[in-house]
Parts: structure tokens; C-alpha cells; sequence
């Protein structure tokens, strides 16, 4: 009796621990839910087919975006290849300041020409997200070609507190919109004369640009060193000099690129560096007319340059003025220190676009971009014979410019005041070929102690401007 009770109390127990390992395994079930396993499908032969081809044309769209965009986080993009090409005529069909130069005992003729008046290559690209080059190398005319360096500088974005920072060689921006601009946007041949007097043109520096308020606030600022980039050594005790810059520019009134436009804005350029400067008006400013094209030089230790301008466009017609005054200390020629000068000056131009066409301008750099031409001139084959289709766009612009200043260093009472009265016609076939047409009338009140002269000019240029 004793093992038939053990032998059932042994029966319970087992039937007790089923019941419980029941309810825990179907606790379990209601918590995770049941696993289903759909039956296996067939794979058909059009079925992999069909896949291997969808895999295959996403492997070419990610090919084909990686060949167009390359990632410039990981790296440098492919460099963009430029160049640019100006080939000019220019003539003074009627002037008599040889006759000046010949007073003064200064044998200087004018010099007519036609030729390559400057072929530059450039090179620039991006990379690593934030950063920029340019490589430019200029040949210019002198008596020979003489390689020059243009834009050298790399470029970095989102620096703190400086926002956006070149160091190389670049533009001294310290002249408002139509002188710091690229050399196939001027209005003219050339930028106005008096805006180009004294420029610093390009040194090696470092820059500084900031925007603010949707890029329309734009301040600028600069440290450059004085002398131009040689291969000269300097000596240790040598003042190589320091140039400082800052412009800024608002722009209130700014839509569709550029098409309406109101902008205002001020600049100020120091140079504390003992050197000679030319004392007198190129003329006219920047064209290979004469050698030299400066009445005297002199030497002063420190010069100061400010400015204001304005530009205004609506549509196809735009005016801007550029006004500056000019500061030199203790000039000294030939060993005489005639004190401090100053000098003033400016201009006023307008244009006008024949056709419906109108001069993007350029909020990040401040300065004139290309001009958006509607209709492009092309040639079309047709029947063996290439026709003209396109007319491009037709500008018309006149300029006013004048400039005060020192006539004579042997006398500091002598004055000086040339005026420049200049007409352009421009011809832009699309935005990377254009043909120009200046028309350009000096006239210069020169006193010199004992003489007066009152030189005039009439000079005529045109000129065929491509960038590839």
C-alpha cells in the first residue's frame, strides 16, 4: 500500500509540472505571438532577370552622379581650364601732348599699335568641401610679352568669425565696382582713368569677407604686402611696406540677379611704404598710347586713399559714379620735401542696352558679372553655307572722368585738372566673346611755371575679347 501511494503521489507531481510548463509556454505564445513561415515561391528565370537589370541601372545612375559631382568632401575636384585672349587697335588721331613732353625737355611719342594686348591662362576648382583655388598666369604687352602672375590664392569657407578667407596673390579691392572686376567685364577697354590712378592693382595678402543680411551687406578687408611679386631679394633693412583695405558696399534694392539694383558704398586704402609713385594722369587710363605715360615721379612715405560710390540699374540701363580723394605725406623730389598733397577725383558713367539685355552684378564679390545675352549670335549650317542666327546684344555707354592733382613738383602752387569724355559701343556675341568700339577726348589745363599748356587728345580704340 505504501509504494501504491508513493507511486501515485509521484503520478500527480508530473502531471502538476506539465500543467505548469503548459501555462507558461502559452503565456509566452500570447505575449511574442506565433512565428509563421510563408512557403518558399519559386524564383523564375524572368524574375532574376528582372532584378540583376533594376541592380544594374542603379549601379549606372550612382556611376553617372559620381562622375558629374565628384564628392569635394573626400578631395579636389577636376580643375576648370581657362583662358582669356584681347587682341586691340588703338590710335590718337589727334593730340598735342608730344609738344608738352617737348617743353619739358622729355622726349616721349605716341605710340600707336595693334596686336595682343594681354593671353592669360587660368586654373581653378574646389575641394574638401571648403575650399577654393585660382591659378592665373598673364602675358602681357609690353616691348616683349612678359609672363606675369594674375590671381594666385586659395580660398577657405566658414572660418569663424572671418567668415570667408583667401591668402596669395589678388586684387587690392579698394575702387569700387568697375575697376575690380575681371578684365572682360570693364564697360570700356579699359576702367575710367581717374578710378585707375594710383591703383594698387594686385599684391600678396591675406583677405577677409563677410555678408550679412541675405549677402546684400558686404564688407571687405584686407593686409597686403606694398611691393609688387619679384624675383628680387630684398635686403634686411629694407621697407617693403604694408598695404591695409576695407570696403564695404549695401545693396537695399537687389532682384533678379542684378536686373534691378541700387547699391551704395565707401572704401579706404592705406600704403605706408617709402617708394616712387608717377605723379600725373596716364592718358588715357591704361591704353598703350604712350611710354612712359606719367609726367614726373616723386617719393612719399604714406598714402591714403577714400572713396564713395553708387550704382543704380534698372533693366537695361544702369548709371554708378565713383569719388575719391587722394592724400600723400612729405613729398619729397630731388631731395626737396614740398610737404603734404592731396589729390581728387572721379566719374560718372551710364549704358544703355539696345536690345533687352542687362549686366548681372555679383553680391558676394561686389563687382559687374557677365552680361545675360538673350540671343546669342550662332552660326548654322544650312545647305553648306554657315548663317548667322542670333543678333547677341548691343550696349551703348558714355563716361565722364576727371582728375586734380600736382602739375609741376618744382612749384606746389601748380595745378593740374585733366577731363575725359569717352564713348563706347559694345557688341557681345554670348557672354564669353565680345567686340568693342571706344571713342575717348582728354583735355588737360597744365601750368608750369613760365609756360601754359592746355594738351588735348582724341584717341580712338577697338577691340575683339574672348574667354574660352
Amino acid at each position: 500500500m505504501q509504494s501504491i501511494g508513493k507511486g501515485f503521489t509521484g503520478f500527480v507531481t508530473v502531471l502538476l509540472y506539465l500543467a505548469g510548463t503548459l501555462s507558461t509556454y502559452s503565456q509566452t505564445a500570447v505575449e511574442y505571438g506565433t512565428t509563421y513561415f510563408a512557403p518558399m515561391q519559386p524564383i523564375t528565370v524572368e524574375d532574376q532577370r528582372d532584378g540583376l537589370a533594376r541592380e544594374i541601372e542603379f549601379l549606372k545612375s550612382q556611376l553617372a552622379v559620381k562622375a558629374d559631382k565628384p564628392d569635394a568632401s573626400k578631395g579636389w575636384t577636376p580643375p576648370k581650364v581657362g583662358a582669356l585672349v584681347f587682341m586691340d587697335y588703338v590710335t590718337a588721331m589727334n593730340n598735342n601732348w608730344d609738344g608738352l613732353d617737348t617743353a619739358r625737355g622729355v622726349n616721349v611719342d605716341t605710340q600707336n599699335g595693334f596686336g595682343f594686348r594681354e593671353a592669360r591662362l587660368m586654373t581653378s576648382g574646389t575641394g574638401y568641401g571648403f575650399l577654393d583655388y585660382r591659378f592665373d598666369l598673364g602675358l602681357e604687352k609690353n616691348t616683349n610679352f612678359n609672363a606675369s602672375y594674375k590671381d594666385v590664392f586659395l580660398g577657405t569657407q566658414n572660418v569663424p568669425i572671418l567668415q570667408y578667407v583667401r591668402i596669395g596673390h589678388q586684387y587690392v579691392e579698394d575702387a569700387g565696382s568697375e575697376i575690380c572686376i575681371p578684365a572682360p567685364h570693364y564697360t570700356f577697354m579699359e576702367a575710367p582713368a581717374p578710378a585707375g590712378q594710383h591703383f594698387m592693382s594686385r599684391r600678396l595678402g591675406i583677405t577677409s569677407r563677410h555678408l550679412f543680411a541675405e549677402d546684400r551687406l558686404r564688407l571687405f578687408f584686407g593686409v597686403y604686402n606694398a611691393t609688387n611679386i619679384s624675383d628680387i631679394h630684398y635686403q634686411k633693412d629694407d621697407n617693403q611696406g604694408i598695404v591695409l583695405n576695407t570696403r564695404m558696399t549695401f545693396a537695399p534694392v537687389f532682384c533678379r540677379d542684378g536686373h534691378s539694383l541700387f547699391l551704395y558704398g565707401a572704401y579706404y586704402n592705406y600704403v605706408n611704404s617709402t617708394g616712387s609713385r608717377p605723379l600725373a594722369f596716364n592718358r588715357p587710363g591704361g591704353w598703350d598710347v604712350y611710354n612712359p605715360n606719367s609726367l614726373e615721379n616723386f617719393f612719399s612715405n604714406e598714402y591714403q586713399k577714400t572713396g564713395f560710390e553708387i550704382a543704380w540699374q534698372e533693366g537695361r540701363f544702369c548709371v554708378q559714379t565713383d569719388l575719391f580723394l587722394q592724400h600723400y605725406a612729405d613729398v619729397i623730389s630731388s631731395g626737396a620735401n614740398i610737404g603734404n598733397q592731396t589729390n581728387y577725383g572721379g566719374f560718372v558713367m551710364a549704358r544703355w542696352f539696345l536690345t533687352n539685355n542687362y549686366r548681372k552684378y555679383n553680391l558676394k564679390s561686389a563687382s559687374w558679372d557677365g552680361v545675360d545675352v538673350s540671343h546669342p549670335l550662332r552660326f548654322e549650317k544650312q545647305s553648306g553655307v554657315n548663317w548667322p542666327s542670333g543678333y547677341g546684344a548691343w550696349e551703348l555707354a558714355t563716361m565722364y572722368g576727371f582728375y586734380n592733382s600736382l602739375a609741376s613738383l618744382a612749384n606746389a602752387d601748380d595745378r593740374m585738372t585733366n577731363h575725359q569724355i569717352g564713348v563706347a559701343l559694345n557688341w557681345y556675341w554670348n557672354p564669353q566673346v565680345k567686340w568693342a568700339v571706344n571713342y575717348i577726348h582728354d583735355m588737360t589745363d597744365a601750368r608750369y611755371v613760365g609756360k601754359s599748356f592746355h594738351p588735348t587728345g582724341d584717341y580712338l580704340g577697338m577691340s575683339c575679347r574672348i574667354a574660352f
